[in-house]
């Protein structure tokens, strides 16, 4: 029956061309717009490993991860002197190259050098260089895929808001967006650069990690101003975001697909009109109305199969593709092994949804009037 499918469906090759084409088309819009998903909540895994054990503080209603925000040192003091609190980390960012999406050029992160292991781990080695160390002004460690976009190695100067850095240290690779793609200088010298006084959050290490949920209920309590975050909740809210997104794109690309799947339909339907007579000698030498079922949902399958899996080949074309457009390095669009089953699994879908009418059409052929047909 594989074999009696495949030469039904290469009959009318440039027909069943066109609909394989439309099915390629539809997954590889899912798989492509998926993969924007699927590379953020990568991205956005990888940037909570460096907020683990930690307590982010933002400014309620500061806008989108607290960019907006303005935190001084009496701010500082005021979480200084709650109790199970071992440090306060004020850190001023500053973003280039703002694009589509959550994408940009690179990001500055201005931190006291005393306390720079709290946003470069311990644990993360440097290519060449070292970390920046305290009494030291206008250096900078920058990340390796900063350093790779624009050719830079120690001894070069980084320039940011026309103030030139230092480059002391280049990190290893990590995959960690937040390290990777990050400029990292003292903060006072960020401050004198962006002409700010203030910076936009803090990160709160507590003395015991199980006290992080109370310490952060004891800084919300402190202040109506602060909005303390843990992992966990940041885990909670960047998930939400995710899958809004993730529905949003597989939206759209569903609308296409299922264009394609209409296009098997309509495929199948003529398909049938043409091979009436023949499916009618097939039903008058044995064949059963479930045989003759199968062979034309075999056939939609077919096509629609070979359809998913080229559309998969063209998503992760289209994944590269939206990765340097719309990432900018900063978010790399991912097609997991999850979402290329998923397309390929939906494109049989629609071919069995897309043939099983015109399947139905052709198991109620009456043999006799069939052989009549011309």
């Amino acid at each position: 029956m594989l074999d009696l499918a495949f030469k039904n469906i290469m009959r009318q090759r440039t027909r069943t061309i066109l609909t394989t084409l439309g099915i390629l088309i539809g997954i590889g819009a899912i798989v492509s717009l998926g993969s924007i998903a699927e590379g953020l909540d990568a991205a956005v895994q990888s940037g909570l490993e460096l907020t683990a054990g930690k307590i982010t503080v933002m400014e309620k209603d500061a806008g989108m991860f607290g960019m907006t925000g303005e935190f001084d040192d009496e701010d500082v003091d005021i979480i200084e002197g709650l109790s199970g609190v071992k440090e306060v980390v004020p850190i001023l960012a500053y973003i280039e190259g703002i694009g589509l999406g959550m994408s940009f050029s690179w990001q500055a992160m201005g931190i006291e050098p005393s306390k720079v292991d709290y946003l470069i781990g311990e644990n993360i080695e440097f290519e060449n260089g070292r970390n920046l160390e305290e009494g030291e002004s206008f250096v900078a460690v920058i990340g390796k895929t900063v350093a790779d976009n624009y050719n830079l190695e120690t001894g070069d100067y980084f320039t940011i808001k026309e103030t030139d850095f230092e480059i002391v240290g280049v990190t290893e690779q990590t995959n960690i967006q937040d390290i990777d793609m990050s400029v990292t200088v003292p903060l006072e010298d960020l401050q004198t650069a962006t002409e700010k006084e203030n910076f936009q959050f803090m990160y709160v290490v507590p003395d015991d990690v199980k006290d992080t949920e109370r310490v952060a209920e004891d800084i919300e309590d402190a202040s109506d101003k602060f909005n303390a975050l843990t992992t966990t909740e940041m885990a909670r809210m960047a998930s939400t975001i995710v899958d809004q997104i993730r529905i949003f794109t597989f939206g759209i690309g569903a609308i296409a697909a299922l264009v394609g799947g209409l296009g098997v339909m309509n495929t199948m339907i003529m398909a049938v009109m043409e091979r009436r007579k023949e499916i009618g000698v097939m039903k008058a030498i044995g064949a059963t109305n479930r045989m003759v079922l199968q062979q034309i949902i075999m056939e939609s399958a077919m096509i629609s199969l070979i359809g998913g899996i080229g559309g998969v080949g063209i998503g992760m074309v289209g994944a590269l593709v939206l990765s340097n457009v719309i990432g900018g390095g900063a978010i790399t669009a991912t097609v997991t092994p999850g979402l290329a089953a998923i397309g390929i699994g939906f494109a049989l879908l629609l071919g069995v949804v897309g043939g099983l009418y015109p399947a139905m059409k052709a198991a109620t052929i009456d043999p006799v009037e069939a052989l009549r047909y011309e």
